[in-house]
């Protein structure tokens, strides 16, 4: 049988005196292999199913990503036609306005954003 392995402490003289002030032997909170018993674990007794083949696996047909569509905007759909014509109108001037900008013509409407209502200046009056 191997000697019995030393484990860390303080030296034999301070051990002695924080015995007699304790009043009892210290134990070491440290955790050493030798002091802890064995936790083995059993093997898991997992049932087999349709999961643990890699060929024909049902988790592949029922794969979320391939059944994701583009969104349907409801408000659009209801707009009434006008309405739906003006912002078709508007998304082509955006287009226009936007061909325009890189050729290097410019738009006053571009330029300027619409404010809704007055806007206050805060360096006093003009």
């Amino acid at each position: 049988m191997p000697p019995k392995i030393q484990h860390r402490d303080v030296a034999g003289f301070l051990s002695r005196v924080r015995d007699f002030f304790l009043g009892r032997t210290h134990n070491t909170a440290h955790r050493f292999a030798d002091t802890i018993s064995p936790r083995t674990q059993p093997a898991p007794d997992i049932p087999r199913g349709p999961s643990q083949s890699l060929f024909a696996n049902y988790y592949y047909m029922r794969d979320p990503r391939g059944q994701l569509k583009p969104l349907v905007d409801l408000m659009q759909e209801q707009k009434p036609e006008p309405v739906k014509e003006k912002a078709t109108e508007a998304a082509n001037d955006a287009e226009l306005d936007s061909d325009q900008e890189d050729q290097g013509k410019s738009n006053d409407k571009a330029k300027k954003l619409p404010t809704p209502g007055r806007v206050h200046s805060w360096e006093g009056p003009d």
